[in-house]
């Protein structure tokens, strides 16, 4: 199985994989060595619970190697793109940011229903104590309806009321607007912070991976100074203290590929969460990245304009003045027509069945709940207040923001160059001094500080070339361009 974690048989110069340990088939140069390291665990369990045995190596399997797949066969590689196209489809605060904006498309249709008609039906029955009508003469009998007020009575009416003209409109319809603007925003902002965390995990698990590796051949050269030791000590030409430092060198090795193993797994399982991707799969370098800016003030400027937090906090201030607007409309007439229809059981003198009139009338707010409307409008206007200071803050951090992560990349490309080249004169020392003390020239102290130079140089390697890259994220996700670096972008509405 390519990459599956090699260990070392104590006493054998061969190195097994994790998953032949338990293997019934291990050839036999090294078999009797497996014996040794194994024997309470796997000759005496081997005979009483075979199967118990082989489903625990098989989970051991699983956990270092960081997934399920059975044995030959290869894993799906996810690519960044498409583990960013896989979030984009399917986290849950993106669905709920969408939602927010069929929510805004609600609030923008709102305005012209302040416009649209109101047809009501009422239907009633009174009793009243007495009925109520003019004394007439046996002549005047069928000339007119003497009743003023019926004993009793079931009334129908239908209203139809049509506004002719309300000021309030045109703010409530460009508060839909900036609504509508807003929610895009937000859904941009909350697609961009999803995009940020799935690149930070994919890079993290790259970061893990190559320090593995690491690791490993940090290993692999450890264990080449415990043979050089063991082979001095034998012909007498050192002492065993050096053979036992030799060890702690490996023995720290070992513990990095486990750490950092652990490390990759956790990576994964970010990976899974955010993207749906469900697992075994690999990650698989993304294509080298350049800054193209050589000048911080473009970048600048392209985040005024792009970038959706700052977008969106211009869209809260232009809905808090059109809100503003509206308040203040409650307090202008409002022109209106009226037509009622009229049905009645008994009719009265000044109450006839079958009967419809039609008012145009004029509404001018005066004085209502004590001037309550008038206090509405000053505390909206406090609140664009408010959002026009935000948003005074808002742009001063964002240029901030833009220009910590330009010189923060240009930084770590600095860095990344410098790192380079410690890796190569570290290998350079290592190999040096290695030489040097198989011919007796140094002790060993000096080879296995120069191993340690070389390991941590390398690991500085990985660590700044991946946070260069977490880097160039974070200025994406300033000058709101993420989603166009790592996913096609949505349209505005």
């Amino acid at each position: 199985m390519r990459g599956a974690p090699q260990l070392p048989l104590r006493g054998c110069r061969e190195t097994v994989p994790v998953w032949r340990i338990f293997a019934d088939d291990l050839e036999a140069p090294c078999r009797f060595r497996r014996e040794r390291m194994s024997r309470t665990f796997v000759t005496h369990a081997r005979d009483r619970h075979p199967r118990r045995l082989r489903s625990a190596a098989a989970a051991l399997v699983t956990v270092l190697l960081g997934g399920g797949y059975a044995a030959g066969a290869e894993p799906r590689v996810v690519t960044l793109a498409e583990a960013s196209r896989a979030a984009l489809a399917f986290h849950e605060e993106i669905r709920a940011a969408e939602a927010g904006e069929r929510q805004a498309t609600v609030i923008a249709l709102r305005a012209y229903t302040v416009l649209g008609p109101s047809v009501t039906q009422r239907g009633s029955y009174t009793r009243e104590k007495d009925e109520i009508a003019f004394p007439t003469t046996p002549s005047q009998e069928g000339t007119f309806n003497p009743v003023i007020l019926q004993g009793e009575a079931l009334r129908g009416t239908l209203s139809v009321e049509q506004p002719l003209y309300r000021h309030e409109f045109w703010a409530l319809r460009d508060l839909g607007r900036s609504e509508q603007q807003r929610s895009f925003e937000v859904t941009r902002r909350a697609r961009q912070e999803v995009l940020r965390a799935v690149a930070e995990s994919y890079y993290r698990a790259l970061r893990t991976r190559a320090i593995a590796d690491v690791a490993e051949e940090t290993r692999r050269l450890a264990e080449t100074e415990v043979s050089h030791a063991d082979a001095r000590v034998d012909a007498g030409e050192a002492v065993r203290s050096e053979t036992v430092r030799a060890r702690t060198e490996l023995a720290r090795a070992k513990e990095r590929i486990v750490t950092a193993l652990g490390e990759r797994q956790v990576a994964m399982e970010r990976i899974a969460r955010l993207t749906g991707i469900p697992a075994p799969f690999e990650v698989a370098d993304p294509p080298p990245r350049r800054l193209t800016f050589s000048s911080v003030e473009p970048l600048v400027a392209l985040a005024a304009r792009q970038n959706p937090d700052l977008k969106a906090a211009e869209a809260s201030l232009a809905s808090a003045r059109e809100e503003e607007k509206r308040r203040w409309a409650e307090l202008l007439p409002t022109l209106g027509v009226r037509f009622d229809y009229r049905l009645v059981d008994h009719q009265a003198f000044a109450e006839r069945n079958d009967f419809w009139d039609l008012v145009a009338e004029v509404e001018i707010p005066l004085v209502e709940g004590g001037g309550r409307r008038y206090l509405d409008v000053q505390e909206q206007r406090a609140k664009v207040a408010e959002a026009e200071a935000r948003l005074t803050g808002a742009r001063r951090d964002l240029e901030l923001l833009v220009r910590e992560a330009f010189v923060s990349v240009r930084t770590l490309e600095a860095r990344l160059t410098a790192a380079d080249e410690e890796v190569r004169l570290a290998a350079d020392t290592y190999r040096l001094l290695s030489d040097q003390y198989a011919a007796g020239v140094v002790t060993n102290l000096d080879v296995l500080q120069a191993l340690t130079a070389r390991d941590q140089a390398r690991v500085n390697l990985e660590a700044v070339r991946y946070e260069r890259e977490i880097a160039l994220v974070d200025l994406d996700r300033a000058t709101g361009l993420l989603e166009d670096a790592l996913a096609a972008p949505r349209s505005s509405p």
